[in-house]
């Protein structure tokens, strides 16, 4: 089966900013860029520790003249560079805090940007960062990496076609125990920096994992939060920002929903779980089993749709999937299919959906308008993003 990935000289250029030793995420995107051999990486500044961030070069095998001091000096001395060296986008992994600045100053730059979720701090800054991305006309994707499993896609498909007729309910939960105890107080540094608002933004849980439930929603369904219902807490008096949240949703189009946020699930371990309703079937998917979808119809027998590419639709799930039926393909293959959608768009060919700039907005202000409701008892609050 051919792939029809670029290979050799078409390898795309980049840059990465941030995931030096001890990052869980910047591991992650320099394993999905690679998986397909779109992507040479050409350039780093990935700690602000000098010797990390050296230790993390050297194991990357970057020459000594393409590792940078901070994401200033990386911009503007790579910048410079002729266009065959030049990078051709610019990799965000570093802590939230970090997003917005370091994507205007790349744009500015005029270089193309992938950022890590969420967009920015707050929503004022996600659309700062919305402006300067379209007055630039530079590609700009966010890595939502569950919107890159085929079967999120085969989801959208069955229901934009109308598999299951007009969506009633949406049911979408996820949640982890990482954060069941104070961690971050016994040097965990991950859970130290997604704790601050300094570091994080203006949500915990729901900036860190709640973002990936709202846009899997919206995505699979085609429609819109317009509104939310919220109760968000943080567990510990010394915890700053929420750990666990609970919502209810009004989508564009009528249907109801509901959603849940925490990290203070004890046992749980990365579980997000979809389930949506309409009026003439079921979908169900779960991260943890990302290569089956359930389609229960109201009147017929349970069908269960794996990930073979000879079986899904001709469009993104069938696109998105590498190897044939039977074969598992999970958490780092759909990281490599959001890679893949960029580089195809940067060289101007047909590419499978990619999240962007928008998507990440979306993220900002469905925080904002949770955190508001649960600040008025949970008042409804519009997501107006």
């Amino acid at each position: 089966m051919s792939t029809g990935y670029p290979t050799g000289a078409n390898r795309v250029r980049m840059a990465m900013i941030g995931g030096g030793p001890g990052s869980f995420i910047g591991p992650v995107h320099r394993k999905a860029a690679a998986l397909d051999g779109l992507v040479s990486l050409c350039a780093g500044a990935f700690s602000p520790d000098p010797e990390r961030n050296r230790e993390t070069s050297l194991q990357l095998g970057l020459p000594p003249d393409r590792i940078h001091e901070d994401y200033e000096a990386l911009l503007a001395r790579e910048a410079d560079r002729p266009a065959p060296e030049r990078p051709e986008f610019v990799a965000i992994v570093t802590p939230n805090h970090l997003h917005a600045p370091i994507a205007a100053a790349a744009l500015a730059r005029g270089f193309a940007v992938l950022c890590e979720k969420p967009l920015a701090r707050n929503l004022a800054e996600a659309r700062d960062l919305q402006r300067a991305v379209e007055s630039s006309g530079a590609a700009f994707a966010v890595t939502y990496t569950y919107l890159g499993y085929p079967l999120v896609h085969e989801a959208r498909s069955i229901i934009a076609s109308g598999g299951i007729g007009a969506i009633r309910r949406v049911v979408v939960n996820y949640t982890q125990g990482w954060l069941a105890q104070p961690v971050e107080r016994h040097g965990n540094r991950q859970a130290a920096w997604r704790t601050s608002p300094e570091t994080a933004g203006v949500g915990g849980a729901l900036g860190d994992i709640g973002v990936h439930a709202q846009s899997l929603a919206e995505f699979v369904t085609g429609s819109d939060i317009a509104e939310v219902s919220a109760d968000i807490r943080a567990t510990f008096p010394e915890r700053r920002l929420d750990d666990d949240g609970a919502m209810l949703l009004r989508f564009a189009d009528g249907a109801r929903g509901t959603l849940i946020a925490s990290q203070i699930c004890a046992g749980d371990e990365n579980r997000l779980d979809l389930r949506v309703y309409g009026e003439r079937g079921a979908l169900h998917w779960t991260q943890e089993s990302p290569n089956h979808l359930w389609h229960r119809a109201i009147d017929g027998p349970a069908r269960l749709i794996t990930a073979n590419p000879d079986l899904l639709s001709d469009g993104g799930a069938r696109a998105m999937t590498r190897l044939p039926g039977g074969h598992p393909e999970g958490y780092i293959e759909a990281f490599a299919n959001l890679y893949r959608a960029f580089v195809l768009s940067l060289r101007g060919e047909e590419a499978p959906f990619m999240p962007g700039v928008r998507e990440g907005v979306r993220s900002m202000a469905f925080i904002e308008a949770a955190i508001a409701s649960s600040r008025a008892n949970g008042a409804w609050q519009p997501v107006t993003g």
